[in-house]
């Protein structure tokens, strides 16, 4: 069944589980019981068009408005790009201005989304999971391939969290006495539990894609958050194993050479081969979020969000990214620099996806993977692909410090305004509190480490008094 193109019936179904999953999940998570009708019910499980509508109904929910900014439909990106060094905002708007200051309230409601919308979103996932396991009437491949989906998602939700936040609440089912009271979880054990659902999910899914483009995930999308994961864990075997399961195993990616094409759709002429898993646009009239937010109305018009001069500066002068994935309008006499990966905010024409994993993010994971086990000569193998592609000499570093170093650079420009990207990678590679005093001091404050976690919306702690504030919020 295509994501684009389904029946009227699997479109009622569709809009009618959004709006049942919404009924116990947008009230408070872990506290409000669900409705009667709520999708956990075994009916909808009995069913292979219905159950396949409650997984389309997951991806609905993820990138179900092109006008609000939402945790998986471009609001990490733009939060941890204030944050970071990324990106500034001209749109006055108090919250985003405590974010870029990293001055962050927990009264702050813009960041409050972060938190509970995610948690809605593994609300769903766990209902499917749950009803899918318990389901006996539907063919075995079919539901394995549902459950392996859902278990994607819910990896991805925990993933953010625990690199937004720090320890939070591992949550995996819809028991709301249970969810009510739950604290955090180590974020070790959040990690031991993504590794386990995406292992399955792996195991689950077929190596193929279930429809036309890349809209729904296979095993091999299980493997790319995988390796990200495995790179997070300092595992670099695996992730390195993971990441050739992608580049070499699979015969079915490639790097798009030309880079004003990397985040078309992967659907009818476009064929997008460098896309692991994108979303369709659906709400009619718009394509992706974040080519909403970030791109002007007109060239007379100041941009949203502009690109920082520490990112400005990190571009090498040869780099066809510059002028590929930025543009600029001046006013006044200014340049404001803008992301230009996607090149659409207002169409409607559906011919770029919103990209979640890409083939390049593999092979840096895998670089830095193998850099670190001491494999350089193969790593710089892997950084000079993207290198080459953005129009740059190879790499010459002849240390494994230097070539971490190159690969950590390469990243920050070729996954610039991506998912956290940047954000994440400087908490990791534990460069975040050598590079932000500098950032924060550039936006008239200074750095306290505790700021490289969220904190955790006041109502949610006074909702669920086993949760506790992370260190140095007030």
């Amino acid at each position: 069944m295509n994501l684009i193109y389904f029946s009227k019936r699997t479109i009622f179904i569709v809009y009618f589980l959004i709006i049942c999953l919404a009924l116990g999940a947008c009230r408070k998570f872990v506290q409000i019981p669900p409705a009667p009708n709520l999708i956990v019910t075994s009916q909808v499980f009995s069913d292979s068009t219905d159950a396949d509508a409650a997984v389309l109904a997951l991806y609905i929910t993820m990138i179900r408005s092109a006008t609000v900014l939402a945790p998986f439909d471009g609001g990490i990106t733009v939060y941890t790009g204030l944050s970071s060094d990324e990106l500034y905002s001209t749109r006055g708007l108090a919250p985003e201005n405590s974010i870029y200051a990293n001055a962050i309230l927990q009264t702050n409601t813009t960041i409050s989304s972060l938190w509970s919308s995610s948690y809605q979103l593994a609300y769903k996932a766990n209902a499917i999971i749950e009803g899918l396991t318990g389901s006996k009437a539907m063919e075995a491949s079919a539901r394995d391939q549902l459950i392996g989906e859902a278990k994607i998602v819910r990896a991805l939700v925990y993933f953010n969290l625990v690199n937004l936040y720090g320890a939070v609440p591992f949550v995996t089912s819809t028991n709301y006495e249970m969810n009510a009271v739950i604290p955090r979880t180590p974020v070790d054990s959040v990690y031991k539990g993504i590794i386990s659902d995406l292992v399955s999910a792996q195991s689950l899914l077929s190596d193929n894609y279930l429809t036309a483009g890349r809209v729904r995930p296979n095993s091999y999308t299980a493997s790319a958050l995988l390796s990200r994961v495995y790179l997070y864990r300092k595992d670099w075997r695996n992730a390195e194993n993971m990441a050739s399961r992608i580049i070499n195993d699979s015969g079915t990616y490639k790097i798009v050479n030309d880079l004003n094409k990397v985040f078309l759709s992967s659907i009818a002429n476009t064929n997008n081969t460098e896309a692991i898993w994108q979303l369709t646009p659906v709400q009619p009239g718009y394509e992706t979020t974040e080519g909403y937010f970030f791109i002007p109305t007109s060239s007379t018009v100041k941009p949203k969000y502009v690109i920082s001069d520490f990112l400005l500066t990190a571009f090498e002068t040869d780099d066809l990214r510059k002028t590929a994935w930025m543009k600029g309008n001046t006013i006044g006499g200014k340049i404001y620099k803008y992301p230009f990966k996607y090149k659409l905010g207002k169409d409607g024409n559906a011919t770029e996806f919103y990209m979640i994993f890409r083939l390049a993010e593999q092979y840096l994971i895998r670089a830095e993977a193998l850099a670190q086990q001491g494999k350089l000569e193969d790593a710089a193998v892997d950084l000079n692909m993207i290198r080459n592609r953005a129009g740059l000499l190879p790499n010459s570093a002849s240390t494994q410090e230097d070539l971490l170093s190159a690969i950590y650079h390469e990243r920050q420009v070729e996954l610039f305004c991506e998912w956290g990207h940047r954000w994440f990678d400087l908490k990791r590679t534990e460069q975040v509190n050598t590079i932000m005093p500098e950032v924060t001091s550039s936006k008239a404050g200074s750095w306290d480490t505790n700021w490289q976690l969220y904190p955790i919306y006041l109502d949610e702690l006074n909702q669920n008094h086993f949760l506790t504030q992370n260190p140095g919020y007030h």
